[in-house]
């Protein structure tokens, strides 16, 4: 994947990410985010409260209606009822600023709406290059999510700005 993606992105992404999943120093994860999100459109900015609150709200309608029109096998639609609980609960408790102890349902979340997008095949090795031919863009949100480490032991800052980066590819998806 790492090859493949140079031929989607510039160097300069692929480095401000390791250097996003890498840093502790506040100075270096704004600017390193600003350049991640930039491959997701121009406009990210975390800098107000009011346009943090913006994005969580905008993900939550666009990612619960990306849920809902998602066609799925009837042995799947207890899923889809499932994650959209786990996505309620998930944007109720980032309203306590708590956002070192969400990282793993926000990941959880986006690995299984994946999966309900494109099923067993979100889930082979295959599908990060699949997911790179068949859409550009969907392909580096892929590839920024699947760059994100399973745990961590970031500040709250930082889990903020990198879930803040997915919320703000999947608010305008």
């Amino acid at each position: 994947m790492n090859d493949l993606i140079k031929d989607f992105i510039e160097k300069n992404t692929i480095d401000s990410l390791e250097v996003l999943l890498k840093t502790s120093d506040s100075s270096e994860i704004s600017k390193s985010a600003a350049v991640v999100a930039g491959q997701f459109g121009s406009g990210f900015d975390i800098s107000t409260g009011e346009s943090v609150q913006k994005l969580i709200s905008s993900f939550k309608k666009n990612l619960t209606l990306l849920i809902q029109k998602t066609w799925v096998d009837n042995e799947d639609i207890s899923l889809k009822e499932e994650i959209l609980v786990k996505l309620e609960k998930y944007c109720a408790s980032i309203e306590s600023e708590k956002w070192a102890e969400v990282f793993s349902p926000f990941t959880a979340i986006i690995s299984d709406v994946i999966y309900l997008m494109f099923g067993e095949m979100a889930k082979t090795d295959e599908f990060a290059e699949y997911a790179l031919r068949i859409d550009p863009e969907f392909g580096i949100f892929w590839w920024y999510v699947n760059s994100l480490p399973a745990k961590n032991d970031w500040s709250n800052e930082k889990n903020k700005t990198v879930m803040l980066i997915a919320m703000f590819f999947l608010a305008n998806y």
